[in-house]
């Protein structure tokens, strides 16, 4: 298990945002939070980083993790891509792209794995002297999640990669996530867009008020009532009679 989250809760003053929150991400799969929103997915996945104070425990690797330990827990192999992209506009693409290896003691090799994502993502290199604000959304997100995978991490947290895309652009985004998993990166996906997320997802869990309220596997969960109803606009195949 790379991954174990137990009893999490997170407060924003007198506010339970996560309210005893318990999941498991085994190495190598996709694994999602759904949920509308203020469900309490952006702020598990903050917590997962580092970047939110919380109670209860977080195992990464057979380790505990400790509350607003973010560089710690990048060093790790814990990467998040922030919902909004996070990416810094009045830089160009280059610079961002130079800001996730500034953890890494290798800087011959970070070079190198710059030149990879040029490879992987090609627009990155032809906009590699623009400012990173003049790309489009989708082009956006490629650069936050090149960024992230620069930091070499082992558990890759995506928070609603898809926000805010064209439903092309969306269909790359999640057709580049899972190769992520079959180039064998663990990730932790959250997304409101539940059919598209269960399609590539190995398990997912869903979050209502800032509690699970059912998990189990992508094929499962996609013929849950209480997905269905929320989510999936439509009555799951075993209360229909379908075969």
């Amino acid at each position: 298990m790379i991954l174990t989250v137990r009893g999490l809760e997170v407060f924003y003053g007198p506010i339970r945002a996560v309210r005893c929150i318990d999941l498991d991400i085994e190495a190598g799969e996709i694994v999602a939070l759904i949920g509308a929103n203020g469900a309490g997915k952006t702020t598990t996945v903050r917590a997962i980083a580092g970047l939110a104070p919380f109670l209860g425990a977080i195992t990464y690797n057979g380790k505990s993790l400790t509350p607003n330990s973010a560089e710690h827990n990048l060093r790790a192999g814990i990467s998040l891509v922030p919902e909004g992209r996070g990416i810094l506009g009045r830089m160009t693409v280059e610079d961002n792209l130079n800001l996730g290896t500034y953890c890494r003691k290798d800087q011959a090799q970070a070079a190198k794995d710059i030149d990879g994502m040029f490879e992987r993502f090609p627009i990155l290199r032809e906009r590699r002297h623009s400012l990173a604000s003049l790309l489009s959304g989708g082009e956006q997100q490629m650069l936050a999640i090149a960024r992230a995978l620069l930091s070499r991490p082992r558990l890759l947290l995506l928070d609603e990669p898809s926000l805010g895309l064209a439903p092309k652009t969306t269909v790359a985004v999640f057709e580049l996530i899972s190769s992520l998993r079959r180039d064998g990166l663990t990730v932790l996906l959250v997304e409101q867009k539940a059919r598209q997320t269960l399609k590539i997802a190995d398990r997912a869990y869903l979050l209502e008020t800032g509690r699970v309220v059912t998990s189990g596997s992508a094929a499962e969960l996609a013929n849950d009532s209480l997905m269905t109803q929320a989510f999936l606009g439509g009555t799951p195949s075993h209360e229909t009679g379908a075969p």
